[in-house]
């Protein structure tokens, strides 16, 4: 990480995650958290990069992608505001431990997709929500990893990175709605 940043900080263990997400949080920290994990998209999801085009389940459509449904993600929220006497830029590898399929940077992208975010978690509705156009986020070879360069102002730059299956969280999240759904079936045929 160069330049003088407060740090970078891993939510909720490290520090809290923001609630409401907030315009200008100013604090200098590079502050990064998983949204939902393992969750079986239900409607294609429109992204703004992605590492491969050439995957089964993605399609270009204009300057986006798309990513289908049915296809098992996680996401993962990275919020970037210069504060506490820090630099404007932030430099950072990022590790996850499945590939990054796609980022989400556009403001509308970014509205378009909350549905992957932290359950109760308000990610408020304003402008400017995304990266700069100067800003960098690059791909690494082995697709696990992410480079970033970002040089912020007001109010600060905010990405969404989309990963295959993590194998260090639960299962999907549409498998266990299935097994909560096949259980309260039989529930109910039991009482009958």
């Amino acid at each position: 990480m160069g330049g003088a940043v407060a740090g970078c900080l891993i939510a909720p263990d490290q520090a809290p995650i923001p609630n409401p997400v907030v315009q200008n949080p100013n604090e200098g920290i590079l502050l990064v958290w998983n949204e939902v994990q393992n969750f079986v998209l239900t409607e294609d999801l429109l992204v703004d990069r992605v590492a491969d085009e050439t995957l089964p389940f993605v399609t270009a459509v204009g300057n986006d992608f798309l990513i289908a449904a049915g296809t098992i993600v996680s996401s993962h929220y990275v919020q970037w505001d210069p504060g506490n006497g820090s630099e404007t830029r932030v430099d950072a590898a990022l590790l996850f431990d499945s590939d990054i399929f796609a980022f989400i940077s556009d403001d509308q992208n970014l509205f378009d997709s909350d549905f992957l975010g932290v359950p109760g978690i308000d990610y408020s509705d304003f402008g400017l929500r995304g990266i700069e156009a100067g800003d960098s986020t690059v791909f690494g070879q082995d697709f696990t990893r992410v480079d970033i360069s970002w040089r912020a102002s007001s109010p600060g730059d905010w990405d969404r990175i989309i990963t295959a299956f993590s194998p260090a969280a639960p299962e999907p999240a549409s498998f266990l709605m299935l097994l909560c759904g096949l259980a309260g079936l039989t529930l109910l045929r039991q009482r009958h």
